[in-house]
């Protein structure tokens, strides 16, 4: 008759931005957590500063005038 479950934790106020956002987060296990120092150590040296050059984008089609989203299906571990 009723469904089954159990309390998991408050996220907050039903309607509120960032409460739906993670939600939508948690309902679609998308992790949130910071990432490792190994995928921190692929980032290139120059960090913050780096620029897109003709060298380093040398091959690549530039798309940055697009707005663009992933549809990679759930659990996808290469998102493009």
């Amino acid at each position: 008759s009723f469904p089954s479950g159990h309390f998991v934790r408050t996220i907050g106020t039903i309607g509120d931005r960032e409460t739906e956002t993670k939600v939508l987060l948690h309902e679609y296990d998308i992790p949130t957590r910071e990432f490792s120092r190994k995928v921190l150590g692929c980032l290139p040296k120059e960090g913050k500063d780096w620029m897109v050059t003709e060298e380093n984008s040398r091959g690549r089609e530039d798309l940055r005038h697009l707005p663009v989203c992933s549809i990679d299906p759930p659990g996808c571990k290469d998102i493009d």
